[in-house]
């Protein structure tokens, strides 16, 4: 199991997330983005893995309205668009980190 962050911050201004990991490594992830990666049953055929969700229907204003934990492994974030069945796990999130350093640039 990956290790929680230490800390979790959302910018609706801005509109990004701010992880700061166990290490002190910083992500910064868009919110349109992580919306986009959704996993949850309404966003990816569950049988097929196909994604059911349009990326273009994705708001460019979209935001995180809330945030919840989901025991100590993932955290569920309440959209602006109404979503709010998907759960990002820790280490999803970090393979999700947008830095070029966690892509390997």
């Amino acid at each position: 199991m990956d290790a929680p962050p230490k800390h979790v911050r959302g910018f609706k201004e801005e509109k990004y997330l701010q992880i700061t990991w166990e290490e002190g490594h910083v992500g910064i992830y868009p919110y349109r983005t992580l919306r986009g990666e959704c996993h949850c049953a309404n966003c990816v055929d569950e049988m097929t893995g196909r994604l059911r969700l349009v990326l273009a229907s994705i708001p460019e204003d979209i935001v995180v309205t809330d945030m919840q934990l989901v025991g100590n492994y993932a955290i569920k974030f309440v959209w602006s668009d109404g979503h709010s069945t998907g759960i990002y796990t820790w280490k999803r999130l970090r393979d999700l980190c947008p830095c070029p350093r966690c892509k390997g640039q």
